[in-house]
């Protein structure tokens, strides 16, 4: 139903589900203290875009797409008064629905820039720390794509999901793959044969992509075609630049890059779900070798801390 970021934020706006704020903000603490007061307002708090955040220049942030059951009855297609139940229903009936329908194009949106080294991380996103104390900037809403090395014709093995991942400078980052999450069985395969694994980290995706990319599938279900299939339309793919990942055509941002094999840098602490920091770990390196993104793109966080707040909504029903 929503093909992109954009077209959900079009949504809300004629919802009454958009806050834009116009002034001025710093990155800290305004932002966070911004967001936290959305995430206070309840079951049918709003998105928020950032307009103008000081030293940034233009570049915009969104944040809480997902943040209330209001924005994620509309993903579903749903009147924003919906209840619970009724989403719960509404998702279960669409649950079993035959695979979704994918369909690669040559030219993207996402890929309308793109930026072969040269850039630095730090300046292209426009980064501010999600909670207090946590140890960096953090995506905390990135699709991260792989595939299994073993079988990367396998459409049904290449995982999207969401980890946190800390920004440590210009071009490198600190993910968290835990033992359970499917991407961690790519890395155990990459790392016995000693070779990099080739990752995209895709910002601003399609809201049901974001919604499935959370989802506990198991590991040779595709979050794709369940994405497709929930939405009950069909979703635009397009080859990363290197011809290997599939990567969401309408992606606001793709980072793509490769996974370093057998190497381990602290990333942490950082504020959870519950409302408490979890430490800082020995967490796996990326290294980003290439950037492409929308013009005018439009860089999508989350919030997270004290519950309820967006990684709830956006994880409750699903899990």
């Amino acid at each position: 139903m929503f093909p992109d970021l954009r077209s959900f934020l079009d949504k809300l706006e004629q919802e009454g589900q958009l806050v834009h704020y116009t002034d001025e903000v710093l990155p800290e603490p305004d932002i966070r203290a911004i967001l936290r007061a959305a995430a206070d307002l309840g079951p049918s708090g709003p998105a928020v875009m950032f307009h103008r955040i000081r030293g940034y220049g233009d570049r915009k942030l969104v944040a809480g797409v997902h943040g209330s059951w209001a924005n994620h009855a509309l993903m579903l297609g749903m009147p924003k008064t919906a209840t619970l139940k009724d989403q719960f229903y509404e998702l279960d009936r669409r649950w079993d629905a035959t695979e979704g329908e994918l369909r690669w194009v040559d030219k993207a949106p996402c890929q309308e820039v793109v930026l072969d080294g040269g850039f630095n991380l730090l300046e292209l996103l426009p980064l501010f720390r999600v909670n207090q104390n946590d140890g960096g900037f953090y995506l905390s809403k990135a699709s991260v794509v792989s595939k299994d090395p073993d079988d990367p014709e396998s459409l049904d093995k290449e995982n999207v999901g969401i980890y946190r991942i800390q920004v440590l400078d210009a071009d490198t980052l600190a993910m968290q793959g835990l033992p359970f999450h499917d991407i961690a069985i790519h890395i155990r395969k990459a790392e016995e044969r000693n070779e990099p694994l080739p990752v995209a980290v895709c910002l601003g995706v399609p809201p049901m992509l974001s919604f499935v990319s959370s989802t506990p599938l198991e590991y040779a279900q595709s979050e794709y075609k369940y994405c497709a299939a929930l939405d009950g339309a069909p979703l635009d793919l397009v080859k990363a630049t290197d011809g290997y990942l599939d990567v969401p055509a309408t992606a606001e941002y793709v980072l793509e890059g490769e996974l370093q094999p057998r190497v381990r840098v602290p990333e942490g602490p950082f504020g959870e779900f519950p409302g408490s920091y979890s430490g800082a770990r020995l967490q796996v390196v990326i290294k980003v070798k290439r950037v492409t993104h929308r013009r005018d793109p439009i860089f999508e966080n989350l919030y997270l801390g004290r519950p309820w707040t967006e990684i709830d909504t956006l994880m409750a029903l699903n899990t």
